[in-house]
């Protein structure tokens, strides 16, 4: 198991075939199940937007029908309020949903790899339904993470990572609400929220030099602007994220197991330098950043505060 997310990587069944455009525009695979425009580099403001298409140029729905651990993930989605100052609800009926997406998961070979590395590689004692349960702990239990001047409560890892968080800046003189995405880093949600007009792609904003990222598909690395009205005072929202990275066309069980394998890796200081793991998956390099949620006493805490890849460029020869 010496390269455990390409392990992992091979074992998601249920990952999408991704193609980007080539040199002259066309597809290098127009069949595939997810085309991918990453079009043109960000300027860097929110207020203008280069690429005049959406990131998603096309993504095969029927394939979201094949597996239940999507269906599961969409019935989660909406458990989660998007301003990260009010207090989350949590009803009988989002904890049925949590379980069922655990249920679901555990179920696949992905999985099932990340259980035997954690057993085996990083001696760590766990039984399978121990095992179930620290999913549910280090992924959907909510905390109050001690993160600046203000604890933002109420917050969990996956909320951060699948579903994002919107800091939010009320301003009644300029009649909207304007201030920035933390999180957010699922192809999934941001593909949903495209489809519903809520994000809107702003360019590609690769730190690595010339226009090597988008040769890469199965990631990307993106400038955005959420959109939407707030409800209670009718107010556009406008978000904007500057930087924000996440694999594209992987499985949720996929970015679930390569997280918590990372989380436990973190745990026991191993290959984890300043918050971050150098891999690398069919000879593509990638920092995989995990957080954990801060204390009060800014140690790091026992769940995931964030999980993302950041690109680094291909494996040198």
């Amino acid at each position: 198991m010496s390269n455990i997310y390409q392990q992992i990587w091979n074992s998601d069944r249920h990952k999408f075939l991704v193609s980007p455009r080539n040199g002259t525009g066309e597809w290098l695979d127009s069949k595939a199940e997810i085309l991918l425009d990453e079009q043109v580099k960000a300027f860097g403001r929110a207020d203008l937007d280069l690429a005049r298409q959406p990131l998603f140029y096309h993504v095969e729905r029927q394939k979201f029908d094949r597996s239940p651990t999507y269906q599961s993930l969409f019935d989660l989605l909406n458990n989660y309020r998007f301003d990260n100052q009010k207090s989350e609800i949590v009803t009988r009926v989002e904890k049925a949903e949590v379980d069922r997406f655990i249920d679901d998961i555990c179920q696949t070979k992905v999985i099932d790899l990340a259980y035997e590395y954690l057993r085996q590689q990083l001696q760590v004692k766990l039984d399978r339904p121990t095992f179930k349960t620290q999913l549910k702990y280090i992924w959907f239990s909510l905390y109050t993470n001690y993160f600046g001047d203000f604890p933002l409560r109420d917050a969990s890892g996956f909320e951060h990572v699948f579903v994002g968080e919107g800091k939010y800046e009320r301003s009644t003189s300029d009649r909207q609400i304007s201030g920035a995405i933390s999180g957010y880093h699922s192809w999934i949600k941001f593909y949903l929220d495209e489809q519903q007009h809520k994000a809107n792609y702003l360019g590609h904003n690769y730190t690595i030099e010339g226009n090597l990222g988008v040769e890469n598909p199965y990631v990307a690395t993106v400038q955005m602007r959420w959109q939407d009205v707030d409800k209670q005072s009718n107010l556009p929202i406008k978000l904007f994220k500057k930087r924000g990275c996440f694999f594209v066309g992987t499985s949720p069980e996929c970015e679930i197991a390569m997280g918590t394998v990372a989380f436990y890796e973190s745990l026991a200081n191993y290959k984890f330098r300043d918050e971050r793991r150098e891999i690398i998956i069919n000879g593509a390099k990638y920092d995989l950043a995990l957080y954990r949620n801060i204390n009060p006493d800014s140690s790091r805490g026992d769940r995931i505060r964030s999980f993302y890849p950041i690109y680094l460029g291909e494996e040198s020869i």
